[in-house]
């Protein structure tokens, strides 16, 4: 992925996809890069975006709780409407 791109600040969505494949990868290649994603103006945004997709796939839902890259607690509690849906669908499981 072309890292220049994520100090773009219209960029958002690239940022989600880079953070993606990063935690799906659970390695860092760049750690400047990876910590880019969540020092821009849209952090509450990329992170809100991952959380989303990871209720969508299970793959990232599993990557985001078993990663030491991210805490994936302290992102739940700052959105509680993302944190109900991951914590419901987990207990069905």
């Amino acid at each position: 992925m072309y890292r220049a791109k994520l100090y773009d600040p219209e960029a958002h969505s690239y940022r989600i996809r880079y953070a993606i494949a990063t935690i799906l990868r659970d390695r860092i290649t760049n750690e400047g890069a990876f910590r880019v994603c969540f020092e821009m103006l849209d952090e509450e945004e990329v992170i809100r975006g991952i959380l989303f997709r990871g209720l969508k796939s299970s793959r990232l839902r599993k990557a985001l709780e078993r990663s030491h890259l991210i805490d994936l607690t302290h992102w739940l509690l700052r959105f509680p409407d993302l944190a109900e849906a991951y914590y419901s669908s987990s207990v069905e499981q």
